[in-house]
């Protein structure tokens, strides 16, 4: 478990703004469980991962068994600086989106010609509308940016889409702000509206992310609360990690073996419709040569080849990141992978270069963000 660091980066652009800091702390993270007692115990990444003990550790305080997991989730860092309120507006704060232009002043009409152009047609439209378009905005730390992405990849059916990273400067208001912040596990975060801001008096709302960056501080925003951003385009191939001479050759024999012969033994069945093959392969109806069955096991082994690759890569391209991490960015590239059918081997194993790097030089690419132009927000 790893302090937030301090380091500062000047703001860059015609903005004539002060200085933002960075809190950064990295994709190896370790975590840190609630006790019923009332106490918190740190956890290692690897633990976390393996579920150790059926999920169970002990209390370092009162010797209790602790059930670990996002539900009992708490803040790694019981001193973390953007618990001070005139710090919060001091701090470079991250976003990922689709949206080349975000956050989008004319994101609801967009929202309303999409829905009419799909022909969606919900029961209580106008709730429907505003439900989805009066949101707060969420900022939090780079980490929580990346992981907010890699899970919108997998999750949202945006393995294929174009992502932006926001860098991005508030001002607030003294006393505009929660006191302490809440826990996304028992009080509303993910959903603020704007008018529940409203409700109660306050431009932003401070809460623990207990689902991106576990255990650090995120913020729920009024849209108006942004001054400036900077943005790129994601990922940013300058940076890609070197590519690592004849590592993964054999795999890509192997895959291209696999590939030819998978072909030929599902070209002597394509006439046979799939699912009657599917029922073929398990024995439900008569396969005359074994011919489904074969073609069947050799998809399977090219299966197996493909998550052999993603795993090879894992290994040598992400060592700084904590097995879950690893994890999760396998699922958004194997996300990307079903969104781009006609990638081989070697054009995938590029991407995941590109996209590595945002995770094992996460540094270069913070710094890459903080020398873009400003797009400053209240002038407009």
């Amino acid at each position: 478990m790893h302090p937030a660091s301090l380091d500062t980066l000047c703001w860059m652009g015609n903005l004539d703004k002060s200085v933002l800091v960075e809190r950064s702390d990295g994709f190896d993270y370790g975590y840190a469980m609630n006790c019923v007692c009332g106490s918190v115990s740190v956890l290692s990444a690897e633990d976390y991962f393996a579920e150790a003990d059926g999920a169970h550790m002990m209390c370092a305080h009162c010797g209790a068994s602790i059930h670990f997991g996002i539900a009992v989730a708490a803040l790694r860092d019981q001193d973390d600086p953007a618990l001070d309120d005139e710090a919060v507006s001091r701090f470079a704060w991250y976003h990922t989106s689709t949206e080349p232009e975000w956050p989008s002043p004319d994101y609801a009409r967009r929202f309303v010609e999409d829905m009419e152009q799909n022909d969606h047609r919900p029961i209580k439209r106008d709730h429907y509308v505003s439900f989805h378009t009066t949101k707060a905005l969420h900022l939090g730390t780079y980490e929580t940016a990346i992981e907010n992405m890699l899970r919108r990849m997998h999750d949202e059916h945006d393995g294929g889409s174009q992502f932006y990273l926001y860098r991005v400067a508030i001002q607030l208001q003294p006393g505009r702000i929660n006191p302490g912040y809440r826990d996304e596990n028992h009080d509303e975060a993910a959903q603020l509206s704007i008018s529940d801001l409203d409700s109660d008096d306050l431009d932003a709302v401070r809460y623990l992310n207990v689902h991106e960056g576990t255990g650090v501080l995120s913020l729920a925003i009024r849209p108006e609360t942004i001054d400036a951003v900077q943005r790129i385009a994601i990922p940013s191939h300058d940076l890609a990690l070197p590519l690592i001479p004849h590592l993964l050759d054999r795999d890509f024999k192997d895959l291209a073996q696999a590939k030819s012969e998978m072909e030929a033994a599902q070209a002597k069945v394509e006439s046979i419709p799939h699912a009657r093959r599917k029922m073929m392969y398990f024995g439900v109806y008569d396969d005359p040569g074994g011919l489904a069955k074969k073609a069947g096991d050799l998809e399977h082994r090219y299966i197996d080849l493909w998550n052999q690759l993603e795993c090879r890569l894992a290994e040598n391209y992400l060592p700084g990141v904590s097995p879950s991490i690893q994890r999760d960015f396998n699922q958004a590239m194997a996300s990307w992978k079903s969104a781009n059918p006609t990638v081989d081997p070697e054009g995938f194993a590029s991407r995941y270069r590109s996209m590595a790097a945002l995770l094992e030089r996460s540094g270069d690419v913070i710094g890459q963000v903080s020398r873009q132009p400003w797009r400053d927000l209240r002038a407009s």
